[in-house]
């Protein structure tokens, strides 16, 4: 069998195919590799910029005639960053489909859980505590590992390309630059804090798996391994040179030339963070994490079958769902909510469908019973035997059903929410804190709101509900119902009703 895997990064575009046998050994075909940097202005703009579009496509194009040429039985490619936030996205996507390349737009939990498991077929994890630690150009992903015990996993929406973008510096940099630099790594980091567990043990070693490390490595002198003394060492170099100085006078490529010194910063924030000393770069990541989830489901891209999961999730609503119209406006809502925190909350289409799924059946529980119907339905969905879905993806629709009222998950508190992965738990709260307004907002079930807008910057996030009549009463259920997404938000909340 021949796989093909595309990772849509937000500075490169990578793939390799592999031939795999029956259990499950490969062989690289074929590697590519180009660096387009599709999120270079999309924090300014809001939009991939033209060239690196076209040269976006351009790649994939180039890519599709090598998989042609391998006969592939089966293509995957992932989005990532860039394709979560930029609003051009769904373009890109179209055109590349026409190509033969199916993007699919992954969340940063799941870049973190892919990565994490290319990184454990690919050598044994150190008897100590380590980190992966993925830098990407719009995102870096970081999973703590403890042998074969994963602790804690976090995607920050910041990489190489977005924090140049949010810390211009000038050429060369600037004293100043530089200051301006570390105090937002510093406030972004300790902000990341607030996420992760209490009790995590200090990790004396890294496990890079991007191309940013691996381009510090070289940098320092070292292939595959340097220590925090020598990124320092090379991070004071790359900020005494102008970008072109840095090509010429210490080997750095073109193209990451203009940025390479703040994906040194920001590399330096994260070892100082962890209390790391050493990185140790690895020649596997998202592309290779593919390829595994794929052969692990018989060679086939995920999810597969989409008509037969939704039909599945109507015939379990349509049996056990007192007010179908209410369930259907909430999802309707929390689909709109969804789509204006993606960028913010690093999600991607799995964990949209997800959503959906969970906000139609959020009230099945009520055919048991009202009191705690919220329990009832993720035990519901838990025994339901949905066709089309994996038994994870039934879980992580059940804990979404399981929290969309009630109290907020908690490890300590909720054995079932604490049996995911660290990544999934994650996944669990942010949908849950979504579905948690959608539904406070057809409190009275009258679809009075029609339409709700979630609008953030740096200083507060303004929540614009557009709707008729007397709403006093969803937005006092909002009050309450939306404490877990504005608490994920981390600043100011303002509630703007439009008529």
């Amino acid at each position: 069998m021949k796989i093909a895997a595309i990772d849509v990064g937000s500075n490169s575009i990578h793939l390799v195919i592999v031939e795999a046998d029956a259990v499950g050994n490969q062989r690289v075909l074929a590697r590519e590799k180009t660096m387009v940097r599709l999120a270079k202005g999309i924090a300014k703009t809001g939009k991939i910029a033209p060239e690196a579009f076209q040269a976006g496509l351009e790649t994939l194009a180039l890519m599709a005639e090598v998989i042609r040429g391998f006969s592939c039985d089966t293509t995957m490619a992932c989005g990532t960053a860039a394709l979560r936030e930029a609003g051009n996205a769904d373009r890109f996507i179209e055109e590349a489909g026409a190509l033969g390349i199916p993007i699919r737009v992954i969340s940063g939990e799941e870049e973190a859980r892919l990565i994490h498991l290319a990184v454990s077929r690919a050598i044994p994890f150190p008897d100590e505590p380590s980190v992966l630690v993925d830098i990407g150009g719009g995102s870096t992903e970081l999973t703590w590992v403890h042998g074969e015990r994963v602790p804690a996993s976090i995607s920050l929406p910041w990489g190489l390309q977005r924090l140049a973008d949010a810390v211009p510096t000038a050429n060369p940099p600037t004293p100043d630059d530089m200051a301006r630099l570390g105090k937002f790594i510093r406030k972004v980091l300790k902000k990341a804090m607030k996420a992760l567990p209490k009790d995590l043990p200090p990790a004396s070693i890294v496990l890079g798996t991007s191309g940013t490390l691996l381009d510090l490595a070289k940098g320092t002198g070292e292939t595959s391994a340097f220590s925090r003394e020598q990124l320092l060492r090379f991070e004071r170099k790359l900020w005494r040179c102008t970008a072109q100085e840095r090509v010429t006078n210490l080997g750095v490529d073109p193209k990451r030339a203009e940025v390479l010194h703040v994906g040194a910063t920001w590399a330096m924030g994260i070892l100082r963070w962890l209390e790391a000393t050493q990185v140790r770069c690895l020649p596997v990541g998202l592309r290779e994490g593919m390829i595994w989830e794929a052969l692990r489901h018989g060679g086939v891209a995920l999810p597969a079958l989409p008509e037969r999961r939704r039909q599945s999730v109507e015939t379990l609503a349509e049996r056990l769902d007192p007010d179908p119209g209410h369930s259907r406006h909430v999802q309707t809502l929390a689909d709109q909510l969804f789509l204006d925190l993606r960028p913010a909350f690093e999600l991607g289409e799995t964990e949209r469908e997800l959503l959906a799924y969970a906000a139609r059946l959020h009230d099945i529980g009520l055919s048991v019973a009202e009191k705690s119907h919220h329990k009832h339905g993720a035990y519901l969905i838990q025994n339901a035997n949905l066709a089309g879905f994996w038994p994870k993806e039934c879980e992580l629709i059940s804990q979404v059903v399981r929290f969309h009222r009630g109290k907020a998950p908690d490890m300590r508190k909720h054995e079932g929410f604490a049996l995911l992965a660290p990544w999934h738990r994650q996944v669990v709260e942010k949908l849950a804190a979504i579905l948690r307004v959608a539904d406070a907002l057809d409190r009275r079930r009258r679809q009075s709101v029609r339409l709700v807008r979630l609008e953030t910057d740096a200083e507060e996030t303004r929540l614009m509900v557009h709707g008729s009549g007397d709403l006093r009463p969803e937005l006092e259920a909002l009050q309450d119902k939306g404490k877990l997404l504005f608490n994920l938000l981390d600043r100011p909340l303002q509630v703007v009703v439009v008529g």
